[in-house]
């Protein structure tokens, strides 16, 4: 009986120390993942689907308006593309938003957060705070790998890791530049 006695006793120490171990909370660290949005909007203007696909649609819009005798038209047209420029300045050289950019590759980003196991993408300059339990994945590679580079532009976008972004105010639209 003494054998039985310290058995079960034995066991509802297990099972008490078992079950006080299961309703410990058990913390996952919370990994997010980051891009560069300056590489991936230089990686998105300058493939076969950016500027280049781009300009022709924008050039014929302009000649179509001209056509047309749609004075207004040709004037928004004709603003449309310093103002473009600027843009593209502040996506690509300091910390302006890509949500146009990404809207073209959004459904890829499902792919991307699997691959590397995180649960949200933001732009790295767009999140000022982070708790130091979160673990930040940079995925800027993944993302900069959906656009068709070419070694030039390969080249550009692994030199921007080191590089601090021009800050947006210094970025103000010049008309007349």
């Amino acid at each position: 009986m003494k054998h039985s006695t310290m058995l079960a006793a034995g066991v509802l120490a297990l099972a008490a120390a078992s079950l006080g171990m299961a309703q410990e909370p058990t913390q996952q660290a919370v990994r997010i993942g980051t891009f560069d949005s300056r590489a991936v909007a230089l990686a998105y203007y300058r493939s076969p689907d950016g500027i280049d696909r781009m300009k022709p649609e924008w050039d014929q819009e302009l000649r179509d308006a001209e056509a047309a005798g749609d004075s207004a038209r040709v004037e928004e047209l004709k603003l449309f593309m310093p103002s473009f420029q600027h843009l593209l300045h502040q996506q690509v050289f300091s910390t302006g938003s890509i949500c146009n950019v990404l809207r073209v590759i959004e459904d890829e980003l499902p792919a991307i957060a699997a691959e590397t196991g995180v649960s949200v993408i933001v732009s790295q300059w767009e999140m000022p705070y982070s708790a130091p339990a979160v673990e930040l994945i940079d995925v800027t590679p993944q993302i900069v790998a959906l656009f068709e580079m070419d070694e030039e532009t390969a080249g550009f976008v692994a030199q921007m890791e080191g590089v601090e972004p021009v800050p947006l105010e210094e970025l103000l639209y010049q008309p007349e530049h």
